[in-house]
């Protein structure tokens, strides 16, 4: 009601401007216009308080000096760069520094493969005894602690990773390779990846290339520990996390249950959280290919429905993955969908488009009027003010993703990025990370980075980012106790954090 009076003001302050000049001064009806828009944008009814405000001053010196440099210097602008080009910069910036020690919520939309640095994946999972790699007929490698070809398309012959490592004129120069294999970071992107066609295709033979060994159960359980670590050291306190759920192997070659994967998840979990007692652990969302046929796409959501019986505060909801303009519409799967337990929640991608009026940005309307609970990415969302309206009226997040949009050709300048719109009218919207392993960052600063700088105003500072991280948790699937505890714990970190840039401890 108070963002509809607003913006009924500005209209007034305009349209009386216009008719009679001598209703406001100039300068009066500027300034009612620019008050108006701060109090309508996201964070414009947050409360700081006097240390708060004084932390605002100190961050603001800052973000403004880095954007300064950058107008100054178009090279130096990290704001307005590809994070390929952008993030030496960036991990040099006092702004990223506030950023990582800044208690940051939850992340709400990461996909489990591809959540953990590359770094680690070269430098510890490829260092696992029994590691092999094959190469398929259109040559890309995959990665497996197990001989079955048939399974893997593997027209090579196996070769232990090791004795391939051990073999190399140069051990650097094989890790760096290999660390190619799961990483799309490139010096020269618009070179590398001229297309939107070529980086789907680059960065899905990703999750080919390193599944398998993934499933494998000790890699599973030191991969997935090593994500929960991941995240609890960049000062996220919970997940929500996108995964397949694919079956699980050991060295015997023996196989296990969906349901087996889920309780391994659970049970890390479990450990991780009476280590890490601030730390409010992870919930899992199965998330199903988009290009599945219906028959398939049947069975799981049949699987889904059983792993959701066995966990429900666990296993919390469902969504449909892999690029979304070659993928089937929802429409085309609604019959699939509705067969869903009612107690579930969907968490359907949407909109990851640059199309409009096509199948791919329609799924927005197909999502919410299946109730969706967040939208993945709603990135053509901006096209669409009925359905924007919706998703502000009801409170449906939108999870936004910055440099995934970016890194898979969505835009290249992420000031140009339609989450600046979504702050503008105060959309409901959460930051995350999607797939940070696989483009050479890791947690979930980098993206609030591009949130506070490239996509919010240049004057805006801990308003916004003090509401972008209590969004996080308003808009997870906690329960309303596990929102209190959240609550409560994010005071108390948040309280901290301020404290310690006053007295000087995080610049």
């Amino acid at each position: 009601m108070m963002k509809r009076l607003l913006f009924c003001i500005v209209f007034l302050v305009l349209h009386l401007q216009i008719q009679a000049q001598t209703t406001l001064s100039y300068e009066q009806a500027r300034q009612a216009v620019l008050l108006a828009e701060e109090e309508l944008m996201t964070g414009g009814h947050t409360y700081l308080n006097s240390q708060e405000a004084k932390v605002d001053d100190i961050f603001m010196e800052y973000k403004l000096g880095e954007l300064s440099q950058g107008f100054r210097n178009a090279e130096q602008n990290a704001a307005a760069l590809h994070f390929f080009k952008a993030k030496p910069l960036i991990d040099r910036s006092g702004v990223f520094r506030f950023l990582q020690k800044m208690p940051k919520g939850a992340v709400l939309h990461l996909h489990n493969t591809a959540s953990v640095s590359s770094k680690w994946v070269v430098d510890d999972l490829s260092y696992m005894p029994g590691l092999l790699r094959c190469t398929t007929a259109t040559g890309r490698s995959v990665l497996t602690f197990r001989r079955t070809p048939k399974e893997h398309k593997c027209q090579s012959d196996y070769v232990r990773v090791s004795d391939e490592r051990r073999n190399s004129l140069d051990r650097r120069i094989y890790d760096q390779n290999f660390e190619r294999l799961i990483n799309l970071y490139t010096p020269v992107p618009e070179l590398e990846f001229p297309t939107i066609t070529q980086v789907w295709d680059r960065f899905q033979d990703m999750f080919d290339i390193i599944g398998d060994a993934l499933t494998y159960l000790p890699a599973f359980r030191a991969y997935h520990w090593q994500m929960l670590e991941e995240l609890y050291n960049d000062n996220v306190m919970y997940a929500e996390i996108r995964t397949s759920c694919k079956t699980l192997y050991d060295a015997s070659g023996r196989t296990f249950s969906r349901e087996r994967t889920i309780r391994e998840l659970y049970s890390l979990n479990e450990k991780f959280v009476k280590l890490h007692p601030d730390f409010l652990g992870i919930k899992i969302i199965v998330a199903v290919y988009r290009g599945y046929e219906m028959d398939q796409l049947r069975e799981t959501v049949e699987e889904f429905r059983h792993l959701h019986h066995a966990l429900p505060h666990f296993v919390v909801g469902f969504d449909l993955v892999g690029q979304e303009d070659k993928g089937k519409p929802l429409y085309a799967l609604l019959s699939a969908l509705r067969d869903l337990p009612p107690t579930a929640r969907l968490f359907l991608h949407g909109g990851e488009t640059n199309w409009f009026g096509a199948s791919t940005d329609i799924n927005l309307l197909d999502a919410l009027l299946l109730n969706t609970t967040r939208i993945g990415h709603g990135y053509a969302l901006a096209k669409h003010p009925i359905l924007l309206n919706a998703v502000k009226s009801r409170q449906i997040a939108v999870e936004v993703s910055p440099i995934s949009n970016q890194v898979l050709h969505l835009v290249w300048d992420l000031r140009n990025h339609p989450g600046a719109q979504y702050l503008s009218l105060d959309v409901p919207i959460v930051i995350c990370s999607d797939d940070p392993g696989f483009w050479n960052a890791k947690g979930l600063s980098y993206d609030f980075y591009y949130a506070i700088m490239s996509l919010a105003p240049n004057n805006a500072g801990l308003r916004i980012l003090k509401t972008l991280v209590w969004n996080s948790v308003k808009f997870s699937t906690l329960t309303e106790e596990e929102k209190t505890r959240a609550f409560q714990i994010l005071e108390l970190t948040w309280s901290r954090f301020i404290d310690k840039v006053l007295e000087g401890s995080v610049f």
